[in-house]
């Protein structure tokens, strides 16, 4: 079990579907940060579907960035507005 698997929170990979300028839709990726109970089952997440890495330093905006990027990696992506309070999320293989 890894740090963000129960009990905490974790970065999440949302998407939404957006509009081009032609008429047609395609999916809009972003980061958001999820809070899990200790069952692994979503409890709150961040209002905003797009939050930035952040620091108070270069090395903390680094470590921020490569906490992004290993949840990322680690799990499926899911729609923001199917986020509900219970639900679970699935590991990429």
């Amino acid at each position: 079990m890894s740090r963000c698997d129960k009990d905490g929170w974790r970065y999440q990979a949302v998407y939404s579907k957006n509009q081009n300028s032609l008429g047609g839709t395609y999916n809009a990726y972003t980061i958001c940060e999820i809070y899990l109970d200790v069952n692994g089952k979503l409890k709150s997440w961040t209002e905003n579907n797009a939050i930035p890495p952040s620091g108070e330093t270069i090395e903390e905006l680094i470590d921020d960035i490569n906490l992004i990027l290993e949840d990322v990696s680690k799990w499926k992506p899911v729609p923001f507005e199917s986020l509900k309070v219970g639900m679970t999320f699935e590991q990429n293989l």
